[in-house]
């Protein structure tokens, strides 16, 4: 039997601005030929005047569409090389627990000694194309927080080296923390997914994770941190506003990484873009 929904397919995309443009061109045609009708008894073509008009509407619709156009091919883009990082690291720590052990035996030393841990557990298992020593990049570079506000206090950055990856992604600090109250240990990793470029802005292209005992790596604001004392998990209200690093337009940014991992790798409305 013949199935007349095998006929319906889907609209193309942008299918509103090719209706608004072809509605509007035929008006506009119609219009100019009750109006004219020596000049379009025998042509069915479009004059310059409409070919201008049309031009000038499909600029409109450009101007309107193409800034959220970017911004989501932005928000994907941040979201894939985040994932990509993630994924990186985790298993550059299983190979790493291969030759050391389990993490949760592994030295983390202190925040002085940061540089120590990265060469022996991280270093060399990772495709680390070029470093730079502190005093060899760039001192005026400002890491701006969620809200607008400077980052730079966040991962020791001055006397941090910096790492950058065979995808052009760098990581700018691994910073030793305690838990707030206690003396559990953990290792901050703060990455940036396009090296020194614009924006260095917490939430847009950096973003920061954290190797712990325990939970092996995980974003910044799961499990212990210094700015809190005790665990926290995968809570999204606690993660976006429950702590001044949290994840909004008013907070740090810290823990944004967190929020675009518990909404299953994506970029929510209410994200601090």
């Amino acid at each position: 039997m013949f199935n007349r929904d095998a006929l319906r397919l889907p609209p193309p995309r942008n299918a509103n601005i090719i209706s608004i443009l072809g509605i509007t061109l035929y008006f506009f045609k119609k219009i100019c030929h009750n109006s004219d009708m020596k000049h379009h008894n025998y042509s069915n073509g479009f004059t310059l005047a409409e070919v201008l008009i049309t031009l000038g509407i499909i600029g409109i619709v450009a101007a309107l569409t193409m800034p959220a156009l970017i911004a989501k091919y932005q928000k994907q883009e941040t979201v894939t090389k985040l994932k990509k990082f993630y994924s990186v690291m985790s298993q550059a720590i299983t190979r790493a627990e291969e030759d050391f052990g389990p993490i949760e035996y592994w030295d983390f030393g202190k925040n002085k000694e940061t540089i120590v841990f990265f060469n022996q557990y991280l270093k060399p298992y990772l495709q680390v194309v070029e470093t730079y020593e502190v005093g060899e990049f760039p001192t005026d570079i400002t890491y701006l927080c969620a809200k607008g506000n400077s980052c730079n206090s966040y991962g020791d950055l001055v006397n941090n080296p910096k790492f950058v990856l065979a995808d052009g992604t760098m990581i700018i600090a691994t910073d030793y923390i305690a838990e707030a109250g206690t003396n559990r240990p953990a290792m901050n990793v703060i990455v940036d997914l396009n090296g020194f470029r614009l924006p260095n802005k917490y939430g847009r292209d950096v973003f920061a994770f954290t190797m712990q005992h325990d939970k092996k790596f995980v974003p910044a604001g799961i499990g212990i941190t210094n700015a809190v004392e005790g665990e926290h998990g995968y809570d999204r209200d606690y993660i976006r506003d429950g702590n001044g690093r949290g994840c909004s337009k008013d907070r740090d940014g810290f823990w944004c990484a967190a929020l675009i991992m518990m909404d299953g790798w994506q970029i929510e409305k209410d994200y601090p873009w």
